[in-house]
């Protein structure tokens, strides 16, 4: 009792905290909306998280069983180093494309702001979380506070119950054929953020 009591204590000084030193992100750190989740997706300069860059980023909202990617925020980020030539074929973001582009501050403080306190839900969304973490701790010296879902995680637990043995691939376009979902204009930010939003309803 007495050490769920400090654990208590321990959380409220720390949001206090949080909320003094971070004025301008106090909905990060206040309650969760009910029912309400951010479908997000990162296009990276490359596939490691500790050094890569963000180069597009997509959040679209999902309340109850609805998407809405009329009201998507889709920014485009200028990196601080040249595009690889080799990943451009990946995400289809060349040097050129970027010009009038973000600056990764900035990027970042409209996507904090547009996200709020609300999950992240996505295919391989550590990947995501660990790249913004990076950044937020950076600019701002804090992690990304949003707790997190992965699509596959949740396809697989309801594959588990229903077709244990049919579990044999996990991967994003095998997960959406599986669930007659479309995938939408794969590696881009947007596409594979609306998909993902999609095949998460349907599993609902």
């Amino acid at each position: 009792m007495e050490t769920a009591i400090t654990e208590k204590l321990r959380y409220s000084w720390l949001n206090f905290q949080n909320r003094r030193q971070y004025a301008d992100f106090q909905r990060l750190f206040g309650p969760v909306p009910e029912d309400e989740l951010i479908s997000l997706d990162l296009e990276t300069s490359s596939l490691d998280p500790d050094t890569n860059e963000i180069l597009e980023i997509a959040a679209i909202p999902v309340q109850g069983r609805k998407v809405f990617p009329g009201k998507a925020l889709v920014l485009r980020v200028q990196p601080e180093k040249e595009l690889n030539p080799d990943s451009v074929p990946v995400h289809q973001i060349r040097g050129k494309d970027l010009e009038n582009a973000l600056q990764p501050k900035d990027a970042l403080e409209q996507l904090l702001s547009f996200i709020g306190r609300r999950p992240l839900v996505g295919y391989n969304i550590r990947f995501d979380q660990k790249i913004l973490s990076r950044y937020c701790q950076t600019y701002f010296g804090f992690k990304l506070p949003n707790a997190i879902r992965e699509l596959s995680h949740r396809y697989y637990r309801k594959k588990l119950h229903s077709q244990p043995e049919h579990i044999t691939d996990l991967r994003f376009e095998k997960i959406c054929e599986d669930l007659d979902i479309p995938v939408l204009e794969r590696h881009t930010a947007k596409g594979d953020a609306l998909t993902v939003a999609l095949a998460w309803l349907k599993m609902m």
